[in-house]
């Protein structure tokens, strides 16, 4: 019954890392999508 205490760490680290790189696809293609819409804009 101990055993499932060290079991509920992981998923939280995993899960919060995720978020991060989730956040940092989003950031980076929302970056890319003004650039392009920027430059499709000046033409």
């Amino acid at each position: 019954m101990q055993n499932s205490q060290p079991n509920d760490i992981h998923p939280l680290q995993q899960s919060s890392h995720g978020m991060g790189t989730l956040m940092i696809r989003f950031v980076g293609l929302l970056t890319v999508a003004v650039v392009l819409m920027t430059l499709i804009w000046s033409v």
